[in-house]
């Protein structure tokens, strides 16, 4: 480690006055001469009290702004597995915590994300509305340490409150918040920006505590989401930019960081499964110019979107291009513009690692929770920067600048919350903006499992009246048989004809969505998809259509290319091409069907299909019953 002097972080009114002095400095201390140190600036300046004041501002803001969110309930993706059925967040034990942090989960490792679940599971108990208000808080945290650091890196309170006010309104930022299994990107971020602010103390003070602080906070953040690990690189920016410091010395004491993030990414590696997909420099390229647009806050906001597509030689070379100028441009405004630097590289290292990371997905909005602390510095830097030239008005302008962008960012983030009233409204608000396959899958799938709640031949539990009552009214809102619908649901008897009419039609949208999902398949490799088909069709009666997608899926899911997905996929066509073999009258084949699906369960060490072993043993205690042929 090299040896700690005191220093001053310098911000972007300071920098270049300071590298004004350096030549004196230097002069001084070849004299032999020394000067008694000044005083420490504050790494985060003003009263603690005002400071505080601030941040609880910004809980309280994002709190009311994500309030409509705390009804949504649990998605069926991830937050079944994250939270639902996760037998390690319920009850903080020494034997789950020791599971958590030892142990990868639902391919991947990140236990601090798990954590955060088991405190509130010991707090609201598997309460949906207890994990969303935990998500919305976490995430006014966060934009609270995003006024902190601001402030701490421009020492000017009016850009930090803008860049807090304008990291609350971010439409980026809905998936991240409204989605429960988005709280890796929350708690990764918030440990991020505390590990700046521990890392720009010790900058300052030169104390070893500080930097272990920073350390140790880094590690958090990377048990939260291994997305943050070049973030170091950022910490280099702010040594070689802001503190003119040699490169040297600024990278001997990153080595820590870098060898815990390489730590925890092996931990992940091993967890994750490959994905197949390949380096794409055409493909990068497109993801960070699509980034950098959504950034603005002036993107079209969705769960899924297409991803970008690859291409040949020459695409390749442009893509080299786009991400060489990219990471060059920056670097020539550190003399002038070191604020507007350090924003663009935090920007660029921390979406970086989305893009080495096997995803199928290269641009997602909650990709972009901290990548945008980059962009709210840069965006309100620039509001207040721009007025410069007006010194008689320069407070109106920047006052009407702000409110111009902040009321624009929050109409299109309020537009899209509103999206997020239920599952279904999200899918189906979704395949309006984009054409993902995805989208079509998940909205089929939605439809049904609801219409499995309707009807008399119901194979999920009925839904309590009130939601019965309230999903029929978004989904039937424009159909006269809608009054005697809602009048058969208050009864709760699940025997009228309207209340079966509408069972047929969820059925019928269901199959609309995955049939268009089939279409728009293209090179996915998609086995649910056919499953979910043919669940479909074991709802309508139709036994043999439901057999041949059954077994359309095992072919499907013979070419997944990580073995616990596969084995998933087959255990639940196997179970499901007995049940259609039992609705065909075929006890033989249904046997051998659960058989295989009960070996392939043990195998994979853990319970896809609970009732499976019960439902063997019904089997085969019906068929000894049966005259032997």
């Amino acid at each position: 480690m090299s040896s700690i002097k005191k220093h001053k972080i310098r911000s972007a009114p300071a920098a270049t006055a300071a590298s004004r002095r350096s030549t004196g400095e230097k002069q001084q201390r070849k004299s032999g001469k020394r000067k008694t140190d000044p005083p420490c600036v504050p790494v985060v300046p003003d009263s603690w009290q005002l400071n505080s004041g601030i941040v609880l501002l910004c809980i309280v803001a994002t709190a009311v702004l994500y309030a409509g969110d705390l009804s949504l309930g649990f998605f069926r993706i991830d937050d079944q597995q994250y939270v639902v059925s996760n037998p390690w967040i319920q009850g903080l034990t020494w034997k789950h915590l020791a599971q958590i942090l030892s142990n990868p989960y639902y391919l991947n490792y990140s236990p601090l994300h798990l954590l955060s679940y088991a405190l509130d599971y010991a707090v609201g108990g598997l309460n949906a509305y207890a994990f969303h208000l935990s998500n919305n808080l976490w995430a006014g945290v966060v934009a609270g340490f995003v006024y902190l650091v601001a402030l701490a890196l421009t020492q000017q309170r009016t850009t930090a409150i803008v860049a807090a006010l304008l990291f609350v309104v971010h439409p980026a930022h809905v998936e991240a918040v409204a989605w429960i299994s988005s709280r890796k990107d929350l708690v990764a971020a918030a440990f991020v920006l505390t590990c700046v602010l521990a890392y720009l103390k010790y900058r300052q003070r030169g104390a070893m505590g500080w930097y272990i602080v920073s350390l140790l906070l880094f590690l958090f953040a990377l048990l939260g989401k291994l997305s943050v690990a070049a973030f170091p690189a950022v910490l280099v920016v702010l040594d070689l930019v802001l503190e003119k410091r040699p490169l040297r010395r600024s990278i001997i004491d990153k080595i820590p960081f870098l060898l815990l993030a390489a730590l925890i990414a092996v931990g992940v590696q091993r967890a994750q499964p490959s994905t197949g997909l390949q380096p794409d420099l055409a493909t990068h390229a497109k993801a960070f110019v699509q980034t950098l647009w959504l950034l603005t806050g002036l993107g079209s906001y969705v769960i899924y979107r297409v991803p970008p597509e690859a291409g040949d030689s020459l695409p390749q070379f442009v893509g080299l291009g786009i991400l060489v100028a990219l990471f060059l441009f920056p670097w020539l405004l550190r003399k002038r513009y070191p604020i507007a630097t350090v924003s663009i590289y935090w920007i660029l290292f921390t979406y970086f690692p989305t893009q080495v990371l096997p995803f199928s997905y290269p641009v997602a909005d909650r990709y972009l929770f901290l990548p945008s602390v980059g962009a709210v510095l840069l965006i309100a830097w620039l509001l207040i920067k721009a007025t410069d030239h007006l010194p008689r008005w320069k407070v109106a302008a920047a006052t009407t600048l702000v409110a111009t962008v902040s009321l624009i960012w929050l109409t299109k983030t309020v537009d899209y919350l509103s999206e997020w009233r239920d599952p279904r409204s999200v899918w189906f608000a979704a395949i309006r903006k984009s054409d993902d396959v995805h989208l079509y899958y998940e909205l089929g799938w939605e439809y049904r499992e609801k219409a499995a709640s309707f009807g008399i031949h119901r194979r999920n539990a009925p839904l309590p009246p009130e939601e019965a009552k309230h999903y029929a009214s978004a989904v039937w809102n424009d159909d006269p048989r809608l009054p005697q619908l809602l009048a058969e649901l208050a009864d709760n008897q699940h025997s009228g004809p309207v209340e079966n009419e509408f069972r047929e039609h969820l059925l019928s949208k269901a199959s609309e969505n995955f049939d268009e999902a089939a279409t728009r398949k293209g090179a996915h490799i998609m086995p649910d998809l056919f499953l979910s088909r043919g669940v479909c069709f074991l709802d309508k009666g139709d036994m043999e259509s439901a057999k041949k997608e059954f077994l359309a899926g095992v072919d499907e899911a013979s070419a997944l290319p990580y073995s616990e997905g596969q084995q998933e996929a087959l255990i639940a066509c196997h179970y499901n091409l007995a049940v259609a073999e039992q609705g065909l009258d075929q006890s033989k084949e249904a046997l051998s069907w659960i058989r295989l699906a009960e070996e392939e369960q043990d195998k994979l060490g853990r319970t896809v299909i609970p009732e499976l072993t019960a439902s063997r043993q019904q089997l085969e205690s019906k068929m000894a019953t049966l005259p032997h042929e």
